[in-house]
């Protein structure tokens, strides 16, 4: 599929790589499966992209998708209760699969299901695959203010494998102490998971105390535009968020997969337009899109 865009937005998107798709198949329906999720990617011209999903490791998922259709895609794993939550052993696995990212807990960390049990009268959209969420507490990566014992062993094997240490959908108290720990162990990529997302409930000043505490990047998607997530941001406050930061201390990608969204390659289209319309050089775009996603994922 050959996107329909501005001759400039199809430049960028050349060598752009997304960091964070939803595939099918998956639990939730996604609108597309991981093969025409590459081969879209592909026909487009990007560099690569990275398969997330919030109950399986996806290196294996990965390494199929790119022998199969020649594209780089690769995988990670989100540290939820279906791999056993904070789990050196699941994370150990991934990394030998090939993952690239290990992000702390999203939908099973104790602030997504607690954001969850209060809101779910309006999250129809999702509410009814994540029911489950009710019946459990979610994750606190903290003990004592400190990181919990089994997160030491996974910043050990991230270290060692030179990974990536995504923050996934955890308090900013437990970001912050996790990332200043990991940077102390020797984690040289953290990536800020979306700090623009709303239940995240980041301020200016934690996004920047993130990179002073040893975060790489922060991340920020286009997904929080969108119906997924009631449009809580519009593309001009997204992107005036990022370009307040500078770009080389951010990552564009979209967050997209979901069944009631455009496309993941659309999505990066959208979302590379619309930076361009709120003032960003095409310079800057190439930055956040196609080198510091390249220069984290060491390809």
């Amino acid at each position: 599929m050959k996107l329909i865009f501005e001759k400039e937005v199809l430049d960028l998107m050349k060598e752009s790589i997304d960091i964070h798709i939803h595939s099918a198949p998956d639990v939730a329906p996604r609108i597309l499966n991981v093969m025409d999720l590459a081969r879209h990617a592909q026909e487009n011209g990007m560099k690569a992209i990275v398969l997330k999903n919030h109950f399986v490791e996806t290196a294996a998922q990965a390494r199929i998708v790119t022998d199969e259709t020649g594209f780089p895609t690769f995988g990670g794993i989100s540290l939820n209760l279906t791999v056993g939550g904070l789990n050196p052993y699941a994370v150990e696995n991934a990394l030998q699969l090939g993952a690239k990212i290990v992000w702390l807990p999203t939908f099973h960390s104790k602030l997504f299901v607690d954001w969850f049990k209060q809101n779910m009268k309006d999250l129809a959209h999702f509410a009814s695959e994540n029911r489950d969420l009710l019946d459990k507490e979610g994750i606190y990566v903290l003990k004592n203010d400190s990181p919990k014992e089994e997160l030491y062993p996974i910043f050990d094997l991230i270290a060692k494998k030179d990974a990536i240490l995504a923050t996934g959908h955890v308090t900013v108290k437990e970001a912050k102490i996790v990332v200043r720990e990991a940077a102390k162990k020797g984690v040289k990529k953290i990536i800020v998971t979306h700090p623009e997302a709303k239940f995240m409930n980041y301020t200016t000043k934690d996004m920047k105390e993130m990179l002073d505490l040893g975060a790489t990047y922060l991340e920020f998607v286009y997904c929080s535009t969108t119906r997924q997530t009631q449009n809580s941001y519009t593309a001009g406050e997204l992107c005036n968020t990022i370009k307040s930061f500078g770009s080389e201390h951010c990552i564009m990608s979209t967050d997209s997969g979901q069944w009631l969204n455009p496309i993941p390659v659309q999505q990066m289209g959208m979302f590379i337009r619309d930076m361009r319309t709120f003032g960003s050089s095409e310079k800057d775009i190439r930055t956040m899109v196609s080198d510091n996603p390249s220069k984290i994922l060491g390809i």
